[in-house]
């Protein structure tokens, strides 16, 4: 199994069990770099683009890494299973990472709800990314 897969899977568990103890904020940390480096995965093994290369693109692109590499799995989802995929994709994707960016950066309560729905999120692109590309 690839590393970065398995550090993907390893993030699922970390947040299925940060919101079992209650620690929601960590919980949304963990559904979205979970989700964040299946699709660099998805980039590797089902794209062909090798890590190498994916960083030489994101250095050489004025997007952030992040931004970079969402965008590269929308645009192959949009060329790929059509725009309603697309919208789906990236209406969770966006929101799971307002809800990464909130409870990593803001002075916010992260309750139950956001929590849970962060992972639900998570698992759900994670759910497409497997039955669209096989990861």
């Amino acid at each position: 199994m690839s590393k970065l897969k398995e550090k993907s899977e390893f993030n699922f568990q970390a947040a299925q069990l940060l919101i079992s103890k209650n620690l929601y904020a960590p919980s949304v940390h963990c559904s979205y770099y979970g989700c964040f480096q299946l699709l660099k995965f998805t980039i590797n093994n089902f794209f062909g683009v090798d890590y190498e290369k994916l960083s030489q693109l994101i250095a050489s692109n004025t997007l952030s890494t992040h931004a970079f590499v969402i965008k590269y799995v929308s645009d192959e989802i949009r060329t790929n299973l059509g725009r309603d995929s697309y919208r789906e994709f990236n209406n969770k994707i966006k929101d799971l990472k307002n809800f990464r960016e909130e409870s990593d950066y803001d002075n916010v309560e992260i309750s139950l709800d956001k929590g849970e729905k962060a992972f639900l999120f998570a698992n759900e692109i994670r759910l497409f990314l497997s039955k669209n590309f096989h990861v």
